[in-house]
């Protein structure tokens, strides 16, 4: 494989992850390694971290579909090296040097109510699978030292462009809204057709905000924190829509006809605790913009697609506890689930 990469420009070549510091990877450091999603037991009893909030084409419209979902996001410890040429200037080679990591994520449905299974996502049912890259962009970045590309099987690829930033010793009260409402084309709200009724209106889930997802990060981490404190925070901004740089969605026909995905904005927010439940968290908020005309109607219409998951990172097993968990899992996949491939 790195014989076959080495033909791209400066080439390309594997690299344990281990092997590199902050110099090489930068923020992305501390994301090496496999993360799962959090338990959260409250008196109402489990309450699911990871979140999925979409509207999507109906007969009457549209519906607005809220997902409750588990996660397991990996990043590998193998990273990836590579250069890119630059110009020459007064006989100066100027080039680029880029590390990062491959990613996987597996987004499953633990929804059980009746509409969720109706509509196709009950428990257990994969709903999201996503490979890519985080890179960091060590020099000549253009302001931008951090990307992601990733491929999602639906037909989509993303280029997102962010830049990284440490904040010493935070509060919980850095969660901007998030909005899952509607809106015209220019991000002007919609007030007379009723659109956001269903999105604004009674909560499919008691104790999920579903109009504004992120305001569950905040209560999340406030009761994982609780009388301790955020030590430091590595805060990861990724958006496709720089007007100073390039970066975008690509869709297949069929999606850019019907449904397309303009743009995408996330964070991800790698938290260290001190005195809390947990020492170290991944958070992450992710908008989608979709754009169709409701069922009915010509006027296309920016509908958000907001996910938002609280993770932690998985426990080193040892080889015989690593056997009886893939035993396990396979068992409990036998007759709960149909199984969940891996990517």
């Amino acid at each position: 494989m790195t014989e076959k990469l080495n033909r791209f420009g400066m080439g390309a070549q594997f690299v344990p992850a281990e092997a590199l510091g902050l110099a090489e990877l930068g923020p992305l450091k501390q994301l090496v390694g496999e993360w799962e999603s959090i338990v959260i037991n409250g008196t109402a009893g489990v309450t699911p971290s990871g979140w999925n909030v979409i509207s999507v084409p109906h007969p009457d419209g549209f519906i607005f579909e809220v997902i409750p979902y588990k996660e397991n996001l990996k990043f590998s410890t193998v990273a990836v090296s590579a250069g890119n040429r630059g110009p020459v200037l007064n006989g100066k080679e100027f080039d680029q040097q880029i590390f990062g990591l491959f990613y996987e994520q597996q987004i499953i449905s633990v929804c059980d109510t009746d509409f969720c299974n109706t509509r196709g996502f009950g428990n257990g049912q994969i709903i999201h699978a996503e490979t890519g890259l985080m890179l960091f962009i060590t020099n000549f970045n253009g302001g931008f030292d951090i990307a992601r590309l990733g491929t999602i099987p639906h037909g989509n690829a993303v280029l997102a462009l962010g830049k990284a930033l440490t904040v010493p010793a935070p509060d919980t009260n850095f969660f901007e809204v998030a909005s899952a409402e509607c809106t015209h084309l220019d991000g002007s709200p919609i007030t007379a057709l009723g659109y956001n009724d269903k999105i604004i209106g009674v909560p499919q889930f008691p104790g999920f905000a579903q109009s504004d997802p992120n305001s569950f990060l905040k209560t999340t981490l406030d009761g994982i924190v609780g009388k301790g404190s955020i030590t430091d925070m590595t805060v990861l901004p990724m958006s496709t829509k720089h007007p100073d740089a390039t970066g975008g969605i690509l869709n297949i026909p069929f999606i850019q006809t019907n449904v397309t995905a303009t743009s995408m904005d996330a964070i991800f927010w790698i938290e260290n605790i001190t005195g809390g439940s947990e020492t170290e968290l991944l958070q992450y908020t992710q908008t989608i913009n979709l754009v169709f005309p409701a069922t009915g109607t010509v006027e296309p219409i920016i509908w958000p697609h907001i996910t938002v998951s609280t993770l932690k990172r998985m426990q080193a097993v040892s080889e015989l506890g690593a056997v009886e968990s893939l035993k396990a899992s396979a068992a409990e996949n036998v007759m709960d689930t149909p199984g969940v491939p891996q990517l």
